[in-house]
C-alpha cells in the first residue's frame, strides 16, 4: 500500500464525549459528516456516532444523506444544502431526510409536491443573520412563516443560522445572536412552535455559549482540528486521522544538486534524500514544497524540492539509520512527535478543513 489513512474511531468517540460534556445536557448535538465526514468516511463515522447517541447528523446534499440511509444509519439527518432546483423531492420522503429551506423557490417546490407526498416532511428554516450566504433575510421571516404554514404536509421542526466568524468573539457575532433571537420571536408570533433552534458551530462551542440554543453543530473539532489556532488549548480534542506512507528508496546527492521540478531546491552539502510515493494527487498540498515536514523514526524531516503529483522528497541526512520501508507520517503522531492538520494548513496557507477533505480516494482508509 503506497499510502494509508488510519482513522481512529476511539479518538473520534473521545472527541465527541469531550464536546458533549462541554454543553448542557439539554442541548442536542448535530455532528457534521458532510464531504465523507471531512475525508474520514461518513458511513463508518456515522455508525460510531450513532452508537454514542448522536442527536442529529448533518450532510451537504441529498446524495450524501441517501448514502447514509442505504448504509443503515437511522439517526435524524439534516440536509444543510437544502433542495436544489434539480434535486428530486422523493428521496427526502423515502429516506426521511430533513432539508434546510432558505429560498422561496424551495417553498414553491414543496407546494407543488404537496398532493404527491405521503407523509409529513420535517424542514428547518435558515435565516441569514450576517453571514451573507444562504438564508432568508430577518425581515422576510414573518412572510416566510405565513407561506410555510399554508403547507399542511410540512412540519417546521427547526430554525438555524450560521456565524460569520465564530473563531473570534466580537460584537458582530453577538449581534448575529440578537438578530437570530428576534427571528425566533417572529416565528413564534406567527404561531410556529419550533422544536430545535441552532446556530453554534465548532468555534462557537468555546466563544459563544449564548448561541447554543437547542442544538450545536460540530464539524472540524469532532475530527481533532480547530477553526483557529487560538482555540486549540480551549477545546482539548485529538487528531482522528493518521496519514502515513513509506520510504520507497533513498539516494545521496553531492553539493550543488538541484532536486525535483523547477530546480527550486539545490543541495548545499552532501545530502541524503528519501523518496516518498505521495503527491498532490493523494491530496498532499503542493504548497508544502520546500516548507513542510514529515516524521520518520519520530524525527522531523524537511521536504525538499517541489511536491509532484505522485512523489515528494525529504532530507534524511541527519537520520543515519533511515532506510527503504521506514514509515513516514505525514499527519498524526509518531512517538512523542505530532503533525496536525492545523499545522499543515498554516504552513500551506489554508485551513484544516481543506487539508482533511482533500485527502483523495486513492489513499486507503483503515479503521482502528
Amino acid at each position: 500500500m503506497r499510502t494509508t489513512a488510519y482513522i481512529d474511531l476511539g479518538v473520534l468517540e473521545e472527541n465527541y464525549r469531550t464536546i458533549r460534556t462541554r454543553v448542557p445536557r439539554k442541548v442536542k448535538v448535530l455532528c457534521v459528516v458532510k464531504a465523507d465526514a471531512y475525508g474520514h468516511g461518513a458511513v463508518q463515522v456515522s455508525r460510531r456516532l450513532e452508537e454514542n447517541g448522536v442527536d442529529y447528523l448533518g450532510v451537504a446534499n441529498v446524495e450524501e444523506g441517501t448514502d447514509l440511509r442505504k448504509a443503515g444509519i437511522k439517526s435524524p439527518i439534516l440536509v444543510m444544502g437544502g433542495i436544489l432546483p434539480w434535486d428530486p423531492e422523493e428521496p427526502f420522503d423515502e429516506h426521511d431526510l430533513v432539508p434546510v429551506i432558505y429560498d422561496t423557490g424551495m417553498i414553491e417546490k414543496l407546494k407543488r409536491k404537496g398532493s404527491r407526498i405521503g407523509k409529513t416532511l420535517k424542514v428547518h428554516i435558515k435565516v441569514d443573520t450576517g453571514m451573507g450566504r444562504l438564508g432568508f433575510r430577518p425581515e422576510e421571516v414573518p412572510d416566510i412563516a405565513r407561506l410555510m404554514k399554508k403547507l399542511p404536509h410540512i412540519e417546521i421542526e427547526g430554525c438555524m443560522s450560521h456565524f460569520s466568524s465564530s473563531e473570534v468573539r466580537d460584537e458582530y457575532g453577538l449581534n448575529q445572536i440578537r438578530i437570530f433571537e428576534k427571528s425566533l420571536q417572529a416565528l413564534k408570533k406567527e404561531g410556529i412552535a419550533l422544536k430545535i433552534a441552532h446556530m453554534a458551530n465548532s468555534g462557537a462551542i468555546t466563544n459563544y455559549p449564548e448561541g447554543y440554543f437547542d442544538m450545536i453543530r460540530v464539524g472540524i473539532s469532532l475530527y481533532g482540528s480547530h477553526p483557529a489556532k487560538e482555540l486549540s488549548t480551549k477545546l482539548p480534542v485529538r487528531q482522528v486521522m493518521r496519514f502515513v506512507s513509506k520510504v520507497a528508496l533513498t539516494r545521496e546527492f553531492p553539493p550543488g544538486s538541484p532536486l525535483s521540478y523547477g530546480r527550486t531546491f539545490t543541495t548545499s552539502g552532501r545530502t541524503r534524500v528519501a523518496y516518498i510515493p505521495v503527491g498532490y494527487a493523494d491530496g498532499y498540498p503542493r504548497a508544502l514544497s520546500n516548507k513542510g515536514s514529515v516524521l520518520i523514526k519520530g524525527k522531523r524531516c524537511n521536504i525538499v524540492g517541489r511536491i509532484c503529483m505522485d512523489w515528494f522528497l525529504v532530507d534524511i541526512t541527519d537520520i543515519e539509520n533511515a532506510a527503504t520501508g521506514d514509515e513516514v507520517v505525514l499527519l498524526g503522531h509518531d512517538g512523542t512527535s505530532t503533525i496536525t492538520a492545523d499545522e499543515i494548513a498554516e504552513c500551506a496557507g489554508t485551513i484544516p478543513y481543506e487539508i482533511l477533505c482533500k485527502i483523495s480516494k486513492r489513499v486507503a482508509r483503515t479503521y482502528v
